[in-house]
C-alpha cells in the first residue's frame, strides 16, 4: 500500500498530467522527446525497485515540469523553481477521498537525464509515516519504438 501511494504521489509516471498554480522559473533548456527508461525506488523500511520505458512526446514535456503527479492524485506546488538544471517542488497533492500526502521533489535534469529525490509525508493507519524514494531516467533514443 504505501508502495503504491508513493509511487502515485511522487515519482511513478512524472510525465502525465498536473494542475498547479504557482508560477515558476524555467529555462529554455529541457528533457527531450523519446524513448525513456526510468527506474523508481522507494523506501520504507525495505527498498523496491521498479525500472520502466516509456515514450515522451513533445507535448508532455512541460507537464513534467509543473511537478510529479499523475491521473490519480491533484497536486498544489506553491514552491516549484525549474531551472538550469535543477529542480526543486514543494506541496501537497490529494486522492479522490480527499487523503493527503505532503510531497518534497529535488533534482537535476539534462536533455538525455534527469533524476529526482523525493520526501513524503502522510499517515497510514493513524500513524504519520515518511517514505523517500528516487527516480533516475535516462533518454535511450529520440524515437519511439512502433
Amino acid at each position: 500500500m504505501l508502495r503504491r501511494l508513493f509511487l502515485v504521489a511522487a515519482v511513478a509516471t512524472p510525465f502525465l498530467a498536473l494542475t498547479a498554480a504557482a508560477p515558476h522559473a524555467q529555462s529554455t533548456e529541457t528533457i527531450l522527446p523519446g524513448y525513456w527508461e526510468y527506474t523508481s525506488q522507494i523506501r520504507f523500511g525495505v527498498s523496491s525497485t521498479d525500472t520502466e520505458n516509456r515514450c515522451v512526446r513533445q507535448n508532455e514535456i512541460n507537464r513534467f515540469f509543473n511537478g510529479p503527479s499523475n491521473r490519480h492524485y491533484t497536486c498544489d506546488y506553491p514552491t516549484r523553481v525549474v531551472n538550469n538544471g535543477q529542480m526543486r517542488f514543494e506541496g501537497t497533492c490529494r486522492d479522490r477521498r480527499g487523503r493527503e500526502v505532503g510531497v518534497v521533489a529535488t533534482g537535476t535534469y539534462s536533455p538525455t537525464q534527469f533524476q529526482m529525490r523525493a520526501e513524503l509525508d502522510t499517515r497510514v493507519l493513524g500513524i504519520s509515516v515518511r517514505p523517500t524514494g528516487t527516480i533516475r531516467a535516462r533518454r535511450l533514443s529520440a524515437s519511439c519504438p512502433s
